[in-house]
């Protein structure tokens, strides 16, 4: 009977329910930051993509927990705040992501075109997720046309402006009329 209750007690714990394994979480905190954060299938989003979305939460935080770890080194830190707050907000939890959306703002280059667009998308997104329609529309008007500009992405914000983000974020109401 001793034996089997040592055996219990060195077999590791379970693996928490969005993770494959213990040591899974630890592997990708040890990946390098384009593997981590860009791998469309892979990184953060590999968590995030398990069990119907239910594991959001548990990718956002897997990415504070790289923040943390990599936060000196990240080049583009202000990515990684912001998809943990993406993942936040998908999963409904609006007051981690605003926290996060706002560490996301680019403050090294302000006075750059990329920081300055990349900026108004964030502070267009705040503003969704606070429901004021007014700056979420000046800044979707303030962006202009075309892709990598985010714009299409505020529009389907306005269009379905009071839906929760995990609806408004979606294609469809990038291309649905406002009401």
């Amino acid at each position: 009977m001793l034996g089997f209750v040592l055996a219990l007690i060195a077999q590791d714990p379970p693996a928490p329910a969005c993770f494959h394994s213990r040591n899974e979480a630890e592997a990708l905190l040890q990946l390098d930051e384009d593997a981590f954060d860009q791998d469309m299938e892979g990184g953060w989003r590999m968590i995030a993509g398990r069990n119907d979305g239910a594991c959001m939460v548990a990718a956002a935080e897997l990415i504070l927990d790289y923040i943390a770890r990599h936060g000196e080194t990240l080049g583009h830190a202000y990515l990684a705040h912001w998809h943990a707050g993406q993942m936040f907000a998908l999963a409904g939890e609006n007051e981690r992501a605003l926290a996060q959306f706002r560490l996301s703002f680019r403050t090294h280059d302000v006075d750059t075109l990329p920081a300055r667009m990349w900026n108004t998308y964030a502070g267009g997104t705040i503003a969704f997720i606070e429901g004021d329609r007014e700056t979420l529309e000046e800044a979707r008007d303030d962006l202009p046309g075309g892709p990598y500009t985010n714009r299409d992405v505020l529009t389907g914000l306005l269009n379905c402006f009071g839906e929760p983000y995990a609806v408004a974020y979606g294609r469809e109401c990038r291309t649905r009329s406002a009401d």
